[in-house]
């Protein structure tokens, strides 16, 4: 599996240093450790989408729980514009990449649309 700092490790830098600034060190940590489930590029939005694999297993009852699209999104202050997603439980589940400049040819590279 592939680690975000391994295939974006100026992106994962300045996500894991905004929030432990922002008092997010939980958050920081799963950046830390992310690995990558799949990434979409949008062209007509020129926008990159990194999913990233759930960060700790779920009991039964919490999976029960879990909704990917009740979570918060988070903007976070990085050069490439970016948004945190996470799901009703405080795990990561996507990273946004809205202004994806140097990020751009290894988002399409990954890509799998």
């Amino acid at each position: 599996m592939l680690k975000l700092v391994d295939a974006f490790p100026s992106l994962a830098q300045e996500l894991s240093q905004w929030l432990r600034e922002a008092d997010q060190d939980l958050l920081a940590e799963q950046i830390d450790h992310a690995e990558i489930a799949k990434v979409t590029f949008d062209n007509e939005a020129n926008a990159g989408y990194i999913y990233i694999e759930p960060s700790q297993l779920l009991t039964v009852v919490e999976s029960d729980m879990v909704e990917e699209g009740q979570g918060e999104s988070i903007a976070v202050g990085t050069q490439y514009w970016t948004n945190i997603d996470t799901d009703n439980l405080g795990r990561i589940v996507r990273i946004e990449i809205l202004d994806p400049r140097d990020l751009k040819p290894e988002l399409k590279k990954l890509s799998t649309s």
